[in-house]
């Protein structure tokens, strides 16, 4: 197999040379940021409206269950309404959710009720809106730029994770929690305007009708495609045996390293600088790689770098040792995301765009509990060893029984 390109490379900001993805990308980096400016802010409020360390864990519960519920049916909108108009209509519906939690909190009318359902509407209209976003790219770039496309919205929400928590730190400190929901609100404005001032083709509709006839469709296709249900079943198993990284970076860092917030802080920082280095090399990597050995190799890369983690006892190496992890992971999942994207015809890319999207998250989510278990059994450097040899493994799997080839 070729590299991606067949020599050619293109730059890694290609994407952003087509006007409407720009304004678009630029709009979703600032949304991105208010978005986890909502999560700090919420997390604090809710300390101000209780003491029940249940009642703060039940706002990231609140965001979290909607994924899980609904990303299946958001799939399904995302291919039956136009997207543009699904994506402005829940940025309506999130931008309301979000003034109506700065009015209460301002005037003192919040309550634990109300915001755990802010926050939960809110979850909602995002979670409607992932596939109709992730659907609408490959439409606005073209295949040829669909990795760097991917890469960079990946960036976004690495650059919004690190911006966020810390601005609305200080705007709280400042203000109160509802200045951040009000500039949450605010930050919704970008996309609607884009979506809705440019022109659009009306996406095939579903050969059935109703949503769950067109969720059952659109897994039967998945199914029934070789290349996509290798593509699912690896990213299920990757993201499995890689979520032992955030599962026990945590106490890596408390236990291990003996840093404080300051410094998990660091460790974390690292793993996105790895992520936007990888964005900036991918390109020229790909012109000269089969995607089966970027692949193999980013896992490889990404077992070493969590050996080189494991080994370190200090923070130096294991900044390190986080760039390379970084770097890898993003390699990964960005080869396999483009691959399955690019090969979902139009008529079905929301929903299939929804399954890869859940099949990461249970993998995150079981792959989490049970490299937390390991660790508990077995202490935390032997559990992340033990991670990093089973993505190893995992990558050999791949390769030998799930093998893909682009289109």
């Amino acid at each position: 197999m070729r590299g991606f390109y067949g020599g050619r490379v293109p730059s890694p900001w290609s994407p952003l040379r087509i006007r409407v993805f720009r304004a678009l990308w630029i709009a979703a980096l600032v949304s991105n940021v208010g978005t986890f400016m909502h999560l700090v802010a919420a997390g604090w409020a809710m300390t101000t409206l209780s003491d029940s360390a249940t009642f703060v864990g039940l706002v990231q519960t609140a965001w979290a269950v909607p994924g899980f519920l609904l990303a299946l049916h958001a799939g399904a909108l995302a291919d039956m309404i136009d997207r543009r108009k699904l994506i402005a209509i829940t940025q309506f519906g999130a931008l309301f959710v979000a003034g109506a939690l700065a009015v209460m909190d301002w005037t003192g009318s919040l309550t634990v009720s109300y915001l755990l359902a802010g926050t939960f509407l809110e979850s909602i209209a995002l979670t409607i809106a992932a596939p109709a976003f992730m659907a609408l790219t490959p439409e606005l770039v073209g295949d040829e730029h669909l990795a760097q496309a991917l890469g960079l919205d990946s960036a976004s929400r690495n650059i919004a994770q690190s911006v966020g928590p810390a601005l609305a730190g200080l705007i709280i400190a400042s203000f109160n929690p509802g200045a951040v929901f009000a500039l949450n609100a605010l930050s919704f404005i970008g996309i609607i305007f884009v979506v809705r001032v440019n022109k659009h083709e009306r996406v095939a509709k579903p050969n059935t009708t109703g949503v769950n006839a067109a969720i059952k469709e659109g897994i039967a296709h998945i199914i029934q495609t070789q290349q996509l249900r290798r593509l699912a079943i690896r990213l299920t198993l990757v993201m499995g045996a890689t979520a032992s990284l955030a599962a026990l970076l945590p106490v890596v860092a408390k236990s291990s390293l003996g840093l404080g917030a300051s410094g998990f802080g660091l460790l974390s920082g690292a793993l996105g600088v790895g992520s936007v280095l990888a964005v900036w090399l991918l390109p020229s990597v790909r012109a000269r790689m089969s995607i089966e050995m970027l692949m193999f190799g980013s896992s490889v890369t990404w077992a070493g770098g969590v050996v080189m983690l494991a080994l370190s006892q200090h923070i130096a190496p294991a900044i390190v040792a986080l760039l390379i992890v970084g770097l890898a992971t993003m390699a990964l999942m960005n080869t396999m995301f483009s691959i399955f994207i690019v090969q979902l015809p139009d008529w079905v890319r929301g929903r299939g765009s929804s399954l890869a999207m859940l099949v990461v998250w249970f993998g995150a989510s079981v792959g989490a509990t049970l490299w937390g278990y390991a660790a508990t059994r077995l202490g935390v450097n032997d559990a992340l060893l033990m991670a990093a040899a089973t993505t190893a493994g995992i990558a050999v799997i791949n390769r030998v029984l799930f093998s893909v080839r682009p289109n």
